[in-house]
C-alpha cells in the first residue's frame, strides 16, 4: 500500500503545480477598465486625465463580472451624481470557478489588479490618497489586498459583506484594519456568505449583519439552490445597494455605537437605537454616524442600523441629494 501511495506521489504533485499554472494564468487575465459615458477603456489606454480629486475601483465578487449586477448599482450611482473617474476591474477568468479555487485566486488576482493601478497612477501622477478601492464579497478581500501591495497607503477601502466561507479573521489574504488609511466595511449576510468579523477602521452592521435583510426573507430561500450557479444572493448584495443608495442620499443611513458584544449577540442595539428620535431636528449628528459613501472618518468600532425592506433602504428621514 505504502508503495502504491509513493509511485502516485509525482503525478498528485504534478497536477497540483498544473492547477496552480493555471491558476495563476487565470489571475492574470484580470484587468481594470477606465469608465467613460457610454464607453470604458483599459487603463493602459487611457493617454490623459483631468485632474484627479477623487477616484473609486470598484471589484467585484464570486461568479461575477465588471458589468455584474451585483455591482453596477455602485457604478450607475457614481456616474448619476456625476463622478468622473470610476475605474471597474474584471477578474472574470478566476471568478467564475469553483469557490475554492477562486478563493485561492484572491492574492493572486489582487497582485495583478494592483500593479496596473500602479502604473496609471504613476502615469498620470494621481495622489495615493484620493483612490478609494470598494469590493464586494471575495472582492472585497481582494480591495484589502490591493491595499496591502501599497502597505496601507491608499486613502479608503471598503468592503461590502466580505466573504466568509474559507476566510478566517487571521487568513493573511483577508480584509484588514490596516489595509489603507481608512477601511470602512458594511456587514449584511452572516452566517450565509458575508462575514461578520469586524475587518475595518468603522464596520457597520445593519439589522445585527446577518441574513435575511429585511425585504429578502422569501428571496433568500426561493434562490438557495440557484445560488452556485447563478451567484444571486438577496441579504449578500444588500450591501452593495445600501452603499449605492448613500451615494445620492448621504444621510440615508444614521447608524449607532454599539458594543462588538451587542452586535455579536444580537441584543439591546435595537432598544438602544429607539432612544435616538432620528426625525428630530434638536438631534445633534455628532451623536450619529452615517454610514456609506460619506462616513466620517474619525468614525472608528462597530455601528447598528436597522433598514427598510424595499428602496429607498434608509431610515434616515432628514436625508436629501447631494
Amino acid at each position: 500500500m505504502a508503495k502504491t501511495i509513493l509511485s502516485w506521489l509525482p503525478l498528485l504533485c504534478q497536477l497540483g503545480t498544473l492547477q496552480a499554472l493555471s491558476l495563476d494564468s487565470l489571475a492574470g487575465q484580470s484587468s481594470i477598465y477606465y469608465q467613460q459615458p457610454g464607453a470604458e477603456l483599459l487603463l493602459q489606454q487611457v493617454e490623459q486625465l483631468s485632474p484627479v480629486s477623487s477616484l473609486k475601483l470598484i471589484v467585484h465578487g464570486f461568479l461575477a463580472s465588471r458589468s455584474h449586477s451585483s455591482i453596477s448599482p455602485l457604478r450607475n450611482a457614481y456616474a448619476a451624481q456625476g463622478y468622473e473617474h470610476v475605474l471597474v476591474a474584471d477578474w472574470s477568468p478566476a471568478a467564475n470557478l469553483d469557490y475554492p479555487s477562486s478563493r485561492r485566486a484572491v492574492q493572486r488576482v489582487a497582485v495583478v489588479l494592483a500593479k496596473q493601478l500602479q502604473l496609471f497612477l504613476a502615469k498620470h501622477s494621481v495622489p495615493l490618497d484620493v483612490v478609494h478601492v470598494l469590493g464586494h464579497s471575495l472582492g472585497a478581500h481582494i480591495a484589502g489586498r490591493i491595499g496591502q501591495h501599497f502597505n496601507g497607503s491608499l486613502g479608503r477601502i471598503t468592503g461590502l459583506d466580505p466573504a466568509l466561507p474559507l476566510f478566517s479573521s487571521h487568513s493573511d489574504d483577508s480584509l484588514q484594519a490596516h489595509a489603507a488609511r481608512f477601511v470602512d466595511v458594511i456587514h449584511t449576510d452572516y452566517p450565509v456568505f458575508g462575514d461578520l468579523t469586524p475587518r475595518g477602521s468603522v464596520d457597520f452592521y445593519p439589522n445585527f449583519g446577518h441574513t435575511p435583510q429585511p425585504g429578502c426573507e422569501e428571496l433568500d430561500l426561493l434562490t438557495a439552490s440557484k445560488l452556485i450557479l447563478e451567484a444571486y444572493s438577496c441579504s449578500h448584495n444588500r450591501a452593495v445597494s445600501l452603499y449605492a443608495e448613500s451615494i445620492g442620499l448621504p444621510k440615508s443611513f444614521p447608524a449607532i455605537a454599539c458594543s462588538w458584544k451587542s452586535i455579536r449577540s444580537s441584543s439591546s442595539c435595537a432598544e438602544k437605537l429607539t432612544d435616538f428620535n432620528l426625525n428630530s431636528t434638536e438631534l445633534d449628528d455628532t451623536q450619529l454616524v452615517y454610514m456609506g459613501e460619506q462616513v466620517a472618518r474619525s468614525a472608528t468600532s462597530y455601528y447598528y442600523l436597522e433598514t427598510n425592506a424595499a428602496p429607498p433602504y434608509g431610515q434616515g428621514m432628514r436625508a436629501k441629494f447631494a
